[in-house]
Order: C-alpha cells, then sequence, then structure tokens
C-alpha cells in the first residue's frame, strides 16, 4: 500500500513539476531473486540493511540519488560492503544503525569527511550498536566493539578506523589495505 501511494504522489508530482521528465525506475533482481528498487528507502539491499541505511544524507534530509552520481558502479559496491556489514551484525549479533554510508563529493565535503573518503564510492560505513532497540546511540562500547572485530579484519577483507578512545561509531571499509587494516584517518 505504501509503495502505491509512493507512486501515485510520484505521479502527482511529476504533473506539477515539469522541470524534469518522469524518470523510468530501473528495477533489477538481487542475487536472492527479490527486486531492489533504489528508489524505494525500504527496499532490501541485504539481510539486515536498506536503501535508506546506504543513501541517506542526514544533513541534508534526503537520499542520495543519481544527480548526486549515484551510478551502477557505486550501488554495486554498496551491495559489496552491505554484505560485510551482514556480517558484521550477526558476529556481534547486535542491531547496527548506520551513521553515514554513502556520501557524494559535494556532501563528503560538507560535512567535513576525508578528501579521499571510501564512503564517497559506498565502500564505507560508519555506524553504532542499537543496545536498547531505540534507536539511539546507547548501547555498546565502540571500543569494547572494535576490540572484538580486530581480530576478523583480515578474514574479513575490511579495514576499521582507529578513530581513538571513546569514539561513539566505528568506521569499517572495503578499501586497500596500505599499512594497517586498523587505520588512522
Amino acid at each position: 500500500m505504501i509503495r502505491i501511494l509512493e507512486i501515485l504522489f510520484s505521479i502527482l508530482r511529476g504533473a506539477f513539476d515539469k522541470s524534469e521528465p518522469p524518470k523510468k525506475v530501473e528495477l533489477k533482481p538481487k542475487e536472492d531473486g527479490n527486486i531492489l528498487d533504489w528508489s524505494n528507502p525500504s527496499s532490501k539491499i541485504s539481510k539486515y540493511f536498506t536503501v535508506k541505511d546506504a543513501l541517506i544524507l542526514r544533513e541534508w534530509g534526503r537520499l542520495a540519488t543519481e544527480k548526486d552520481g549515484l551510478n551502477e558502479e557505486i550501488k554495486s559496491n554498496i551491495l559489496k560492503t552491505a554484505k560485510k556489514l551482514d556480517i558484521i551484525r550477526e558476529y556481534i549479533n547486535k542491531p547496527i544503525l548506520v551513521k553515514s554510508w554513502l556520501r557524494p563529493p559535494e556532501y563528503n565535503v560538507h560535512i567535513g569527511g576525508a578528501r579521499k573518503s571510501a564512503h564517497m564510492d559506498g565502500l564505507a560505513v560508519d555506524w553504532w550498536t542499537d543496545q536498547n532497540g531505540d534507536g539511539q546511540l546507547n548501547g555498546e562500547d565502540c571500543d569494547l566493539l572494535k576490540s572484538i572485530l580486530m581480530p576478523k579484519l583480515k578474514e574479513w577483507e575490511i579495514r576499521m578506523e582507529d578513530n581513538g578512545k571513546g569514539a561513539r561509531w566505528i568506521h569499517i571499509d572495503l578499501k586497500p589495505v596500505k599499512n594497517s587494516r586498523f587505520f588512522k584517518p
């Protein structure tokens, strides 16, 4: 029902906004045979994560789109990263809340991200756990979680940022290892 309302709203919006022609939404089957709709925030990109988790630009109050550079390569990177995040989620056995995933270049500059951030390619996620199930950062000590994840970094082929003791979020990414899988930004 929600999807029908979204489609109707889109049609009505298009009837009044003549600045752009309506776009055809490309739906592709995922590996599990289900359809992944990148325009639907609740569409699952993996077992635990959604399009909204990957594309939300919180400070701008919207999702990243093709206008922001969202393309097939970035979508593929997001799906690879989601698989790794699913592994982490199952390993720690706690819900994960995404702070930041894809950051288009302009947004990355806006929030003060690293110049060559893996977030711009959909290959990095900043996250925390949801200990109380209320969507707030109130759970696990990120230092403890980093120590639990550290021995698994090589096996899972991920890197984790050493963002200091007492950090309130964890950064993982799939960039190639230069010096260490646990790295300083």
